[in-house]
């Protein structure tokens, strides 16, 4: 039996699971975006919900010290969805192509339409929503209570689970990460992920080929995060 990863996968947000969804997702324009490319602006209004339907993109934010911060990775079937959608406000994040993105586009007044007429729509944005502001939430507590080590083997553990693909027994991570940002993810440098990526792969957790990055042990993965977590205070 396969080692079960710290955290599940996180199935696809947007799905074909009955007849509204279907004809939502046909509702969308299709838009393409280079690598590089800007999917959402900081400070700009979002006037619109886009749905990632093929390729990679990350959220990120500059720090006040001039830092470059990942908050999020998406994929396909992710909603990329601003809490400020739906009062106007400007983008609290940027979100930028990692490659090539195939994506749908709805504006806000035609989202306000459908919200009306299929509320597991309504379920599913504030379900993204509040995934984000919880994963948020979890990240800054890893920040303050892990060590480096643990912090990048649980990023490797969720990004798997959500990214990875089984080939050769083992679990590729996603393929399209540098490691800079690898580090602006889990809040090290550049020089720390490379050194403990390479401990990992001295001690056969991984295996590392040009930029993929396989889980050929994602239990002793699981046991470097709770090593790294905080004790708990035993109960008298």
């Amino acid at each position: 039996m396969a080692p079960q990863l710290l955290a599940p996968a996180r199935p696809p947000i947007l799905t074909p699971s009955n007849e509204a969804w279907r004809q939502f997702a046909q509702a969308l324009a299709p838009v393409e975006f280079g690598r590089g490319d800007v999917l959402l602006r900081l400070g700009v209004p979002a006037d619109d919900l886009i749905v990632v339907r093929a390729g990679k993109a990350k959220t990120c934010r500059t720090s006040p010290d001039g830092r470059e911060l990942v908050l999020d990775f998406h994929c396909a079937g992710d909603l990329l969805v601003e809490p400020t959608l739906f009062d106007a406000a400007p983008s609290v994040s940027t979100t930028v192509a990692i490659t090539d993105v195939q994506a749908g586009r709805i504006s806000r007044a035609d989202l306000t339409q459908w919200l009306a007429l299929c509320p597991e729509i309504t379920e599913r944005l504030l379900g993204q929503i509040a995934r984000r502001q919880r994963e948020s939430h979890q990240m800054r507590m890893d920040l303050v209570q892990m060590d480096a080590p643990a912090r990048l083997a649980k990023a490797l553990l969720r990004l798997a689970g959500r990214f990875g693909t089984d080939r050769r027994g083992a679990l590729l991570m996603i393929e399209d990460l540098t490691q800079e940002e690898l580090g602006q993810y889990v809040g090290s440098r550049r020089d720390t992920v490379n050194k403990t990526l390479s401990d990992f792969a001295q001690r056969g957790w991984i295996s590392i080929e040009r930029k993929s990055i396989f889980l050929t042990d994602p239990a002793q993965l699981s046991r470097r995060v709770r090593v790294g977590m905080p004790a708990v205070p035993s109960q008298r």
